[in-house]
C-alpha cells in the first residue's frame, strides 16, 4: 500500500472518532439507558455495554491515526460492521429493559420520535451512530482495498 493510501486511511480514524461522539451523545443524553428507565441507579447494564462499544471507537481511531495500514483498514471495516450488528442485535434483549416485544423495543431504539412514557433522550442517534458505523466501514473497505 503507498504512503498516500495510508494516508487516506486517517479519514477511517476521523470517522471512528466521529462514531465515538455520537456514542458519548448516547450516553450523556439518554437517561432510560442509563437508568433502565428510571428503575436502577446509578447506571444499568445496556449503558456500559455501549460505553464499551465508545470505547472501541476511541481505541481504534488512536491506532489508525497512530499507524495507518492496509491491516488497520481491515480490521476497523469488520470491527465496526460488527459493532452496527451489535446495535441490531440488542433490540433481543427488549425482555431485559422491560418491552413486551421486540418491535416496540427496536421502534424505541430506532424511531425519530420520542417513545411515549420514556424519560428524556434524543430520538434518532441510535439511527445516526448504526448508518455512521456503516459508513466507517464501507470507507474502511473502499480504502483496503485501494
Amino acid at each position: 500500500m503507498s504512503t498516500n493510501s495510508n494516508k487516506a486511511i486517517y479519514i477511517v480514524g476521523i470517522l471512528l472518532l466521529v462514531d465515538f461522539l455520537i456514542t458519548l451523545a448516547i450516553l450523556f443524553t439518554d437517561h432510560n439507558l442509563q437508568t433502565d428507565f428510571g428503575s436502577v441507579k446509578p447506571y444499568f447494564i445496556h449503558w456500559y455495554g455501549l460505553l464499551v462499544t465508545g470505547i472501541i471507537d476511541v481505541i481504534g481511531a488512536a491506532v489508525i491515526l497512530a499507524r495507518p495500514s492496509r491491516q488497520t483498514a481491515t480490521v476497523a471495516a469488520v470491527g465496526t460492521m460488527l459493532l452496527a450488528v451489535f446495535l441490531i442485535a440488542d433490540i433481543a434483549t427488549y425482555h431485559m429493559v422491560g418491552f413486551s416485544s421486540a418491535s416496540s423495543f427496536a421502534t424505541y431504539l430506532f424511531g425519530f420520535s420520542k417513545y411515549p412514557s420514556s424519560l428524556s433522550y434524543i430520538p434518532g442517534l441510535y439511527d445516526v451512530l448504526f448508518v455512521f458505523y456503516l459508513i466507517t466501514s464501507g470507507v474502511a473497505f473502499a480504502l483496503r482495498n485501494r
